[in-house]
């Protein structure tokens, strides 16, 4: 099963929620985190230096097999992001190249996450169109909740017979509006706002330091017990 974490702003936890969903998983299944963002920030969180350079003209030729990593976390393996990636449009001239590429790989794992660029390009249609469950992080803004908004108009046609999720990410619980907006978007119908809110948090900006999901360095903390209960929500749901 293919699952995508994205959203076309920047700066909404999307990588956090990759690293986390992908270590709740693991704890069951093999899963495969593809690191398609060319900031390459899941490649950091999992301790991995890039050493196959230019990415899209190698893997024409060796395939997706060759890339893939094995980490430090059990049963997690990646596959690494790099700058040029930003030029994978120019690769996938038809949706049919990239659903090729998973195809090669995806007998190997229960989940494949893809941690998405933050961009609307040829490159999000591909992933739509090969993707299972798409996850949309969301900060409790109003320009964010129009965004999302956004997001799932301008998708409406590849997301047909594939479940769209968004959830509250990175609530302050010190701004009012941020708990106001929460609570207004969880009354909405179930059918795609998961319930389990995910805080802003210093253990989760930790991340950056210790290199690991927040349960590994902080199993007792409380993003550490929400990300294991929205990876429950929605394996429910999947």
């Amino acid at each position: 099963m293919v699952i995508a974490i994205y959203n076309i702003k920047g700066g909404v936890g999307k990588t956090s929620t990759t690293i986390n969903l992908a270590f709740n998983a693991s704890k069951k299944d093999k899963v495969l985190v593809w690191d398609l963002d060319p900031q390459g920030a899941s490649t950091f969180y999992l301790e991995k230096k890039v050493k196959d350079k230019n990415f899209i003209s190698k893997v024409q030729k060796k395939g997706l097999n060759k890339f893939i990593k094995n980490t430090n976390i059990t049963n997690i393996d990646l596959i690494p992001a790099d700058l040029s990636l930003k030029d994978f449009d120019r690769y996938l001239n038809n949706d049919k190249n990239f659903k090729q590429l998973l195809k090669t790989i995806s007998d190997e794992y229960k989940y494949i996450f893809i941690d998405s660029p933050p961009t609307l390009s040829v490159i999000s249609q591909n992933i739509f169109k090969a993707s299972d469950t798409i996850i949309i992080p969301t900060i409790p803004t109003i320009l964010s909740v129009r965004t999302y908004n956004q997001i799932v108009k301008y998708f409406k046609n590849y997301t047909k017979n594939r479940k769209i999720f968004t959830f509250l990410s990175m609530i302050d619980k010190r701004k009012k509006m941020h708990l106001e907006i929460s609570e207004k978007i969880l009354k909405l119908p179930k059918k795609q706002i998961l319930q389990t809110p995910i805080y802003n948090s210093t253990i989760i900006e930790k991340m950056g330091e210790e290199l690991a999901p927040v349960e590994v360095f902080s199993p007792y903390s409380e993003s550490a017990k929400l990300y294991q209960a929205l990876w429950q929500e929605i394996e429910e749901k999947i």
